[in-house]
């Protein structure tokens, strides 16, 4: 395949003209039915769920000694649910909701317990922070991509601000890469190939150089077409392909010092969906109504997800690369135990922008070119333009991980990350134009823009965690961290409006241009208390206090200088919760459920400028409250019959808070806090036939409805249907085959992931989320 390199070297074929056609649930039945009541006493071997190993609290250890809510996907989990990257987990995990910026499809906004980012900028920070291999993911962008050789993820909800430090007042999201294997060479193909012309491999060798040393390569390469068409220029939307490599190298120098240094880089070109307008703008008495007034007559509106939108100008890849170093140091001199990590990462994102939802070409919405006074002697010209997104990070943390005595453990650590990032719109580009139906020459306005901010980021941090354990089924847990942040930007913005007769240009008018230069200092104490018992062998109990901090910041959406360098401070979660673990009926049933209850002050809340669409002012004045209940229930019944299923409960409220550009009280609402969201899962294995192992899974999700305080805003609730047959277990050349047929949303249910209320041709415009999709996987494993 294009791009995807020489590992692919024995096996290529590709799927085409496959059409989407309705799943028959019939043909599921007798699969549901055996699974439920087979007979499986042929089968002697007892059924007993697998230990889950997370490093949570930053050490290696079962989940169900970890004191606090998390879900952990392993392997075999990731490749039956088809998991490549974030955006596929949530469908799997309460209370955790992704959703894709539409600005780039690339940029993803991640929100556990209702709590993430509601813009993405480089000024800002997330509210979950990502960590891969243990190092911070200071942005969003290209969080989209997968991830070469994932072993397993972890989703850790509540404030973790003590281990994981700042932004982290939702959760934190651990991925974890699979490390070089010095026993053993071993290789692993995978192909997969599906509809909408998709095609998918990945491919691992791990090579042992001594015993003492390995080597692991891994590669992916993945396309897809969109399931929205674009009979116009460009692109269709949602079209994607991606590569990424990654090499690991693993020396166990001595007994007790092992070095890990791994680099990963990766590409990804996709065509952003554009918002689909649902409604028409509403008129308020502002300029903008002129725009609003004049759209209606250009853009199509429907209820409905829309099969093709047609652009009026060429639409544009957006690209992303990513690179990065890691180097992991780890001596084990027993009690005492120091690991390093040190890390490099750059980011480079060029991101075209169409929001007209195929609008006419007299109706743009677009960074395309543009020609100003078309009939005149000399026109005008700017040139299309993509946002270009330059980031750089260096981070160095420092574990420390003793034994004090027989019941004392102790975390400790040192961090340090400094950024620095450009956000570059330039040069001069069109970004909004309409007719003007009011005025007798039917001239045409537009709107030209260029932006450019430069940040540098700094943050140091100090902290320690004890646990203290005075008898065999007590143990008492404390926590501190204090972190230090300084941020800088830079920002330049220039904006020039023309009316357009053909003939004669008018303007630029009411431009508008100012350079700010701003830092400000953020210092935080976060603190966390865990006490924990063992009320058996198989229950564990336990309560927890936890704190954690996002870091104030610049808001780029501010046209007003002198409020843009004021910026924002941090906002505060604390949170208390309690929880229960336990394993029982020789560890045949599973049962984890935590209840919890955060309060934040000093929330930061995005008010738009009246008069204007895009335009916005973050003021820290909230204050909110959020609370919940997490469960758990994995049970094997029988063997060869495994059940997983998850509920999450969230209520969220924000107080009324005083408008500061009405001087009227006005609601809001969490954005992504689904009051009830589920998964339900189902494996069974048959038993073994001469030809190997067949098994089914079957799997369900449930997001209920999204209430942000505004109709136009609302999501509605939906839910999904999968399923995956494979034959596995079948030996060839030395190695394993396994063979799978999959389909995801297997109703074809049509529903919204994100909503836009503030476009001037849409109240109301939505992204929808991915139709039925289906496939065939093939692996062959050494």
């Amino acid at each position: 395949m294009p791009g995807y390199g020489s590992l692919i070297l024995f096996l290529f074929f590709h799927i085409q003209g496959m059409r989407t056609h309705r799943l028959n649930l019939s043909r599921l039945a007798p699969l549901l039915l055996l699974a439920a009541g087979s007979d499986v006493a042929a089968s002697a071997q007892p059924a007993m769920l697998e230990e889950v190993i997370v490093v949570a609290q930053r050490v290696q250890q079962s989940a169900q000694d970890t004191p606090i809510s998390l879900a952990a996907l392993g392997r075999d989990q990731l490749d039956i649910l088809g998991i490549d990257n974030i955006a596929d987990i949530q469908a799997n995990v309460p209370n955790f909701v992704v959703d894709s910026f539409p600005a780039s499809n690339q940029t993803l906004r991640l929100f556990i317990r209702g709590i993430g980012i509601t813009d993405v900028q480089v000024t800002q920070d997330p509210g979950v922070g990502v960590y891969l291999d243990g190092v911070y993911l200071a942005r969003s962008s290209g969080l989209a991509s997968e991830i070469a050789d994932l072993e397993r993820i972890e989703v850790l909800r509540g404030p973790q601000g003590t281990l994981y430090g700042r932004n982290t007042t939702g959760g934190a999201l651990n991925l974890v890469t699979a490390r070089p294997d010095t026993q053993a060479p071993g290789f692993t193909q995978w192909l997969g190939a599906g509809n909408r012309d998709q095609f998918h491999a990945r491919s691992t060798l791990n090579l042992p150089l001594s015993s003492t040393q390995a080597l692991k390569l891994a590669a992916l390469y993945r396309q897809q077409e969109g399931y929205i068409d674009n009979p116009g220029p460009g692109g269709d939307f949602g079209d994607s392909r991606a590569e990424g490599y990654r090499l690991d190298w693993r020396w166990d120098a001595s007994d007790t010092f092992t070095l890990d240094y791994s680099w990963d880089k990766s590409r990804v070109e996709t065509h952003n969906y554009s918002p689909q307008a649902v409604l028409p703008g509403i008129e308020s008495g502002t300029p903008a109504d002129a725009a609003i007034r004049s759209s209606r007559r250009f853009v199509p509106y429907s209820r409905a997800r829309m099969d093709r939108l047609r652009t009026s100008t060429p639409l544009l890849p957006t690209d992303t690369d990513i690179s990065g170093h890691a180097l992991t140091l780890d001596w084990d001199g027993q009690p005492l135990r120091i690991k390093s990590i040190t890390a490099w990462r750059e980011l480079e994102d060029a991101s075209y922008i169409d929001f007209a939802s195929g609008a006419s070409a007299e109706y743009r919405v677009d960074f395309n070119a543009i020609t100003l006074g078309a009939s005149s002697p000399s026109p005008g010209a700017f040139d299309d333009v993509r946002t270009r997104l330059e980031q750089e990070q260096f981070s160095q943390e420092l574990q420390l991980f003793s034994s004090l005595a027989d019941s004392v453990q102790v975390v400790a650590g040192l961090y340090y990350f400094r950024e620095t990032a450009r956000e570059n719109w330039f040069p001069l580009h069109h970004i909004f134009s309409f007719p003007l139906i009011e005025t007798d020459d039917l001239g045409l306005a537009v709107n030209i823009r260029a932006e450019d901010s430069r940040i540098r980021n700094e943050a140091m941090a100090a902290y320690g965690q004890l646990t203290w354990s005075p008898a065999a089924d007590w143990a008492l847990t404390v926590g501190w961290r204090y972190s230090r942040d300084n941020r800088e930007v830079q920002r330049v913005f220039t904006q020039d409006n023309y009316i357009d007769f053909g003939n004669l240009v008018l303007g630029p008018l009411e431009s508008t241009d100012f350079r700010a230069d701003a830092d400000k200092d953020f210092d935080d104490n976060s603190f966390v208390l865990i006490a924990e018992h063992n009320w058996r062998d198989d229950t564990l109990l336990y309560a927890k206090l936890g704190e954690a901090y996002k870091s104030g910041g610049f808001n780029t959406r501010d046209p007003d200088p002198a409020f843009f360098s004021r910026g924002f401070d941090e906002e505060k979660n604390r949170t208390a919760e309690i929880g229960i673990k336990g394993e029982w009926l020789q560890r045949a049933l599973r049962v984890n459920t935590a209840i919890f209850y955060s309060r934040f002050d000093d929330m930061q809340l995005n008010f738009l400028l009246p008069g204007t669409i895009s335009d916005t002012r973050v003021l820290n004045t909230g204050k909110a409250e959020l609370a919940g209940i997490e469960l758990e229930v994995v049970a094997m019944p029988l063997y060869g019959l495994l059940l997983r299923g998850n509920y999450a409960y969230l209520h969220s409220e924000i107080d009324d808070v005083l408008d500061p550009f009405t001087g009227e009280r006005r609601s809001f609402g969490f954005s992504n806090a689904p009051e009830h969201s589920a998964s339900l899962n189902l494996d069974y294995q048959f038993p073994p036939v001469a030809a190997g192992v067949i098994s089914v899974n079957l799997n369900y999700t449930y997001m209920d409805a999204r209430d942000t305080a505004s109709a136009l805003t609302y999501i509605d609730a939906y839910d999904l249907l999968g399923a995956r047959l494979t034959l596995s277990q079948v030996n060839l050349a030395g190695g394993e085959v396994s063979l799978s047929a999959w389909v995801k949303n297997a109703l074809d249910e049509e529903y919204v992931t994100f909503t836009i209320d503030n476009l001037p041709h849409a109240s109301r415009a939505v992204l929808w989320g991915e139709p039925r999709s289906w496939g065939i996987d093939l692996s062959y494993r050494y």
